[in-house]
């Protein structure tokens, strides 16, 4: 399978990866030829890319750290979660808890694998599924800092939750597509304390998760919000969850900004190290990362076109490349591929939206 723009996709294509509702239903599956009604469907949900499969590609999976079950369950969690708090009742702390738990031991199975996923997400759904995003994100960056499962468990909670706050703020402002005046990004701020006010009120939510809720716009240089705290005042679970906010935010399209290539936030963060981040946060959360995911279109050095179709995590910068076009351009009949790691001469120059 390949990855690619929505914009570029064509009657006659085969959908290569399910696309789920937030409730776990299937709104297109994998398989299926597309349609101009499908890409009609697609267009409508505000989706920016879905994964392909064709004779060249057809063999290529991409590797997710979570099963595809595990996905949709804890997505379909946190919305149920969500959706209680906004009426008045309490959170679910068992839902949480046994979410985050069923998160924790798969990531434990499968420690040493790469992030290569891109979430096929609808805008609608943003929330919940970058409420999951984030809580993986922060449980693989707890593995490589070395938590028990214990503080593991607790993390994951803290980042399932930890945007429990926006569903109080006005839901019209949060998709807001310009930009915010003053008053309204102040007010959108408050969705921290708002969070941890909800987290902290229930005995069965550890106060280290709350603090997740609290404090993951704070900034290692002191610059963020609510409270300005720096360094070692801001607690390492919200250290962790900021930056697992941050990159699933950047990597995401949102109403006032397309997603930028996963190279490109990497380059971000690494930019931010020091400054808004933790550097040592930055080190333990990027050895996790898939530099170019698997199925990713890529222009290589001497102009050919290729996917990447695995990665060495000693190497991330050089995978291995399946070449589909030749440098003038021209589609090939033939499965050729290049590891680049083995190979000086040539590198990636560009990620191809194609």
């Amino acid at each position: 399978m390949r990855r690619i723009l929505l914009d570029n996709i064509a009657a006659g294509m085969k959908i290569a990866k399910p696309l789920y509702s937030a409730d776990g239903k299937i709104l297109l599956n994998a398989g299926l030829e597309v349609k101009d009604s499908y890409v009609r469907r697609l267009r409508e949900l505000d989706l920016s890319y879905i994964y392909v499969e064709d004779e060249l590609t057809a063999d290529i999976e991409v590797p997710d750290v979570v099963s595809e079950k595990a996905r949709i369950e804890a997505v379909n969690t946190a919305k149920n979660i969500m959706d209680k708090v906004k009426v008045g009742k309490m959170v679910d702390a068992g839902q949480a808890k046994k979410t985050a738990n069923n998160l924790v031991d798969e990531l434990c199975r499968n420690k040493g694998t790469l992030v290569n996923f891109i979430d096929l997400r609808t805008r609608s759904d943003y929330l919940f599924n970058h409420s999951v995003s984030v809580c993986i994100l922060s449980i693989m960056t707890g593995i490589s800092m070395g938590y028990d499962e214990l503080r593991l468990r607790d993390l994951g909670v803290g980042a399932l939750l930890h945007d429990i706050g926006k569903i109080m703020l006005d839901q019209e402002l949060l998709n807001k597509s310009d930009r915010l005046t003053a008053k309204e990004l102040e007010e959108t701020r408050q969705h921290s304390q708002l969070g941890f006010d909800i987290l902290r009120k229930n005995p069965d939510i550890s106060l280290l998760s709350a603090h997740c809720a609290f404090q993951h716009h704070e900034r290692y240089d002191g610059s963020g919000y609510p409270r300005g705290l720096s360094g070692c005042e801001i607690h390492e679970f919200a250290q962790v969850v900021a930056l697992a906010d941050s990159y699933d935010a950047l990597t995401s399209d949102v109403s006032y900004r397309a997603a930028v290539p996963v190279y490109e936030a990497l380059a971000i963060i690494a930019n931010e190290s020091g400054s808004n981040f933790n550097p040592t946060v930055v080190d333990n959360f990027t050895s996790n990362i898939a530099i170019y995911p698997i199925g990713t279109v890529v222009r290589l050095s001497n102009n050919e076109i290729g996917v990447v179709v695995d990665i060495s995590k000693e190497v991330k910068h050089k995978p291995v490349v399946r070449i589909i076009a030749d440098e003038y351009q021209q589609r090939i009949d033939r499965i050729v591929e290049i590891d680049l790691s083995k190979n000086s001469r040539l590198y990636i120059a560009d990620v191809v939206e194609r």
